[in-house]
């Protein structure tokens, strides 16, 4: 599990947030980390997302009904959390993303017309190449914290459920997916750190606004890089962070009834070959590179690259100074 107290003092100015916080107790957001584990499969990444944005869901409808539950465990439902994952390798496509920025597909006999059809967005055939909850069983909520086998059982119930059997392929042997962040297509794997917060927008340290939360997770982004001598900015245009004209952090979000799913992905040392442009168009932005901590700091006195576990540390003391909450450690994932 990752060490919050050995970090050293950032000296990074906290976010240029419009929304005060004065005279408000911080929440707590509690982490959970899967990179002890090393690289994991994306569905049970995207199950873990699934499992407790459900849980939480429940829980709120039950407090609009007042009613309680059953086992009395539904308060460990109702928290804020950040998840924390290596993934292995893959490619995903926004909810309302283009198949065209998958460029491989012109290369196709067929012109790609198969697989553009899986991974329509329209498309809700047994063999749809997407990872959508509607399309499964209402799975068990019944897991809580306090009891992490069934937790875990209902993450793997999902997980294996969500598998497509034949998914779309990219030429390197990746899996293809339809997904229900925004934002055009990505890829994920091995050397990237990848954090999911779910967050209730609706929790006083924050705002219902999702341009917000985008820009104060981008900011958690440049603070992380400063700790490490890397100056980034913001474009006016796109999402993500960049490094001159290199992007080398992608940012995709979704929210139910404000409590937020998906989050950022930061390149820490991947193998960027994956983000070929005869292969993907990275988050559709044809004119544009892609880069990494690794890639940056190849040739400066700070040339050694940091662990990705490094990177996470540093990630999440800044996550907890830009939104103003208590960084709470909790259960590993495995």
């Amino acid at each position: 599990q990752n060490n919050f107290s050995s970090i050293c003092h950032l000296t990074a100015h906290r976010s240029n947030s419009t929304h005060s916080t004065n005279n408000i107790t911080n929440n707590s957001a509690y982490v959970r980390s899967a990179l002890s584990a090393g690289p994991i499969p994306y569905e049970k990444g995207w199950a873990w997302q699934q499992v407790l944005l459900s849980r939480r869901m429940n829980y709120m409808r039950m407090q609009e009904k007042q009613e309680t539950s059953p086992d009395g465990n539904y308060t460990e439902q109702d928290k804020d959390w950040i998840l924390m994952f290596e993934h292995q390798p893959v490619y995903t496509l926004g909810r309302g993303a283009t198949e065209d920025y998958l460029t491989f597909l012109n290369n196709e006999a067929d012109g790609g017309l198969e697989k553009r059809t899986r991974l329509s967005r329209k498309y809700r055939g047994e063999d749809a190449s997407r990872l959508n909850i509607d399309r499964f069983q209402k799975h068990n909520t019944s897991g809580t914290a306090d009891n992490p086998t069934a937790e875990q059982d209902e993450v793997d119930e999902l997980s294996n459920q969500s598998i497509c059997k034949q998914p779309v392929l990219a030429p390197n042997g990746s899996p293809i997916y339809r997904i229900e962040r925004g934002g055009e297509v990505t890829y994920h794997g091995p050397g990237q750190l990848v954090m999911y917060p779910l967050l209730n927008l609706k929790q006083p340290n924050y705002q219902q606004d999702l341009h917000w939360y985008l820009r104060q997770i981008e900011e958690v982004i440049i603070q992380t890089l400063l700790h490490f001598d890397i100056k980034s900015n913001r474009d006016d245009i796109n999402t993500g962070v960049w490094v001159g004209k290199n992007k080398i952090a992608a940012v995709g979000v979704s929210a139910s009834k404000w409590i937020t799913t998906h989050g950022l992905a930061l390149n820490v040392s991947p193998n960027l070959e994956h983000f070929d442009k005869d292969i993907i168009t990275p988050c559709g932005i044809e004119e544009r590179g892609v880069t990494s901590i690794s890639e940056v700091l190849r040739g400066t006195s700070s040339e050694h690259c940091p662990s990705l576990n490094e990177v996470a540390d540093v990630a999440l003391k800044c996550f907890g100074e830009v939104f103003h909450v208590d960084i709470t450690e909790g259960r590993s994932i495995r």
